[in-house]
């Protein structure tokens, strides 16, 4: 795939603090639909690949507005790093070093039969498109589909995504949406990819429990 590749320019009246730079869309590097704001890590490109971003992309497009209107007060933001008392330079060190970590995550995934993705509601705000900061929930998801369910199908093996916190049926019912289309992006046979959700310590069943429901 080509990748379609644009670095927005950045103002010059005054140096930028980390905190600005990471809220801000229009500062990064966009490649297919998304803006990665966030420092440059070591090996980021094997995780954001021009095909990633492009699936990522395409579920954004797609699944966005459902998701954010899950909560009334749209997507909350999702603190990636721990608030530090310590100047910009430190904070910014910090973020990067989150930034990184998440890069590592998903490239120890490589090859890993299940995930857990960050819930939908929260954002990822070092990743946008067009202005708006994508699910958190979508962009690990997504990164492990794309990575990974090849790779597992011909091994065998199934893709399971562990479901935590659902708090509304709405949500399950994206997910499954979001299961079947991401199968249809890729190519994969419908039913590939398997969601397992956690009951609730009231819940007679407790324990895991294989989401088997398809949305149609």
């Amino acid at each position: 795939m080509n990748a379609q590749t644009s670095i927005a320019p950045k103002p010059s009246t005054r140096p930028e603090t980390h905190a600005e730079r990471m809220a801000d869309p229009g500062n990064g590097i966009t490649i297919n639909g998304i803006t990665l704001t966030a420092a440059r890590a070591s090996r980021q490109n094997e995780v954001f690949t021009a095909d990633a971003l492009s699936f990522l992309s395409s579920l954004h497009r797609e699944f966005g507005e459902r998701i954010a209107a899950l909560d009334p007060t749209q997507l909350q933001p999702e603190r990636n790093f721990a608030p530090s008392p310590a100047g910009h330079k430190e904070r910014a060190m910090e973020a990067e070093a989150s930034w990184k970590a998440l890069v590592d995550k998903h490239l120890a995934q490589s090859g890993c039969a299940f995930a857990t993705p960050r819930r939908l509601t929260r954002s990822e705000d070092r990743i946008f498109s067009q202005g708006q900061p994508l699910s958190a929930g979508l962009v690990d998801f997504g990164l492990h589909i794309q990575r990974c369910a090849r790779r597992l199908v011909a091994e065998k093996r199934a893709p399971f995504i562990s479901l935590l916190g659902l708090e509304r049926e709405e949500e399950l019912e994206i997910w499954q949406e979001m299961f079947a289309r991401a199968e249809e992006l890729i190519g994969l046979p419908a039913g590939t990819i398997r969601a397992i959700t956690f009951s609730s310590a009231d819940d007679d069943r407790g324990g895991a429990i294989l989401v088997e429901k398809r949305a149609r």
